[in-house]
């Protein structure tokens, strides 16, 4: 069986400010093959790369994200003040496109939308704005775009159908959340680390859905997983997992 692929959970978030285009290129430079990020809209209705729905954890601002202009946004530094202090001052919240644009034939990239934001009368949704960058970067083979919200990932499947879709889940019976996963369209489970068992494993499989797990940052957790089969695992220290996979300590 292959090793699994080690997904950079919002980069090199352990060593970079997570989210961001440096530690993107940073989880690049440490050898990991998928990146995984997050998407927001911001008021002006463009895709910017940030977890939470306010700017006021990781950067030097307060407010929220759907109240604010990419140039509002833009004028923050994204550096994690709360974590690394100045040290990364200079880093802003890159938009979508900068993500794909910087990953683009280097390491395949996966988007998670939190929540579906149907189109309205404010015009399109995020399904819908991220599909037209992924579109306009020609990224679709290499791309995933993953949700808790089986919503968003339905309209994702009319979108677009030929973009991989991938469903979280922070727990659930395994037939349930195998059942889940193909009502939605999507072709990958990516499971919160304590719901991972034999069963699970067994249901995807069944069903044709790769499994993945989330999040495991301790190297000596790996051996325990071997048996789950697992395409992937989200880590926030990308460098360690990989380190010790590479090294048959998995």
């Amino acid at each position: 069986m292959n090793a699994p692929l080690v997904i950079a959970h919002r980069g090199d978030s352990e060593r970079r400010p997570e989210n961001t285009l440096l530690a993107f290129e940073s989880a690049v430079a440490v050898g990991a093959e998928l990146v995984e990020l997050d998407v927001q809209l911001s008021s002006d209705d463009q895709v910017v790369v940030i977890h939470d729905d306010r700017v006021d954890r990781t950067t030097n601002g307060e407010g929220a994200i759907s109240e604010m202009t990419l140039g509002e946004i833009r004028g923050l530094s994204a550096g994690y003040p709360s974590r690394f202090g100045s040290a990364y001052e200079g880093e802003r919240v890159p938009t979508l496109g900068e993500a794909l644009q910087l990953l683009r034939g280097r390491a395949r990239v996966m988007i998670e939308i939190k929540r579906a934001t149907p189109d309205g009368a404010g015009g399109p949704g995020i399904e819908a704005r991220v599909v037209e960058e992924i579109r306009r970067h020609d990224a679709s083979d290499g791309v995933a775009l993953i949700s808790f919200d089986p919503a968003a990932l339905k309209r994702v499947l009319a979108l677009a159908p030929e973009v991989t879709r991938g469903q979280l889940f922070q727990g659930g019976q395994p037939e349930a959340v195998v059942q889940g996963a193909l009502d939605c369209g999507a072709s990958v489970v990516i499971a919160e680390k304590g719901m991972l068992s034999d069963a699970l494993r067994d249901r995807a499989r069944e069903a044709d859905l790769r499994l993945g797990g989330w999040l495991i940052d301790d190297p000596a957790e790996l051996p325990a997983l071997r048996r789950f089969e697992l395409f992937g695992i989200g880590t926030n220290r990308p460098a360690a997992l990989l380190s010790a996979l590479a090294g048959g300590d998995a």
